[in-house]
């Protein structure tokens, strides 16, 4: 997934993609250790969509405890 995708993702629907994504990557690394995971890469990417989504939130986080005190 592309990071404007992800910016672009209102928050409640980032946190259900976040929630998709780490139950993807936890089948992913089972499949890796029992030895039925055919593309590796899928789970580097899923990794790194993660990464994405938790910078997104906590951007947004940020950005909304910043207006708080103004």
């Amino acid at each position: 997934m592309k990071f404007y995708h992800i910016k672009d993702m209102a928050t409640p629907d980032l946190k259900i993609a976040l929630k998709e994504s780490t139950e993807a990557l936890e089948n992913f690394r089972f499949q890796h250790a029992s030895g039925q995971l055919e593309n590796y890469k899928s789970m580097l990417n899923t990794k790194k969509d993660i990464a994405r989504m938790l910078g997104v939130l906590r951007q947004r986080e940020l950005a909304e405890k910043k207006n708080l005190k103004k």
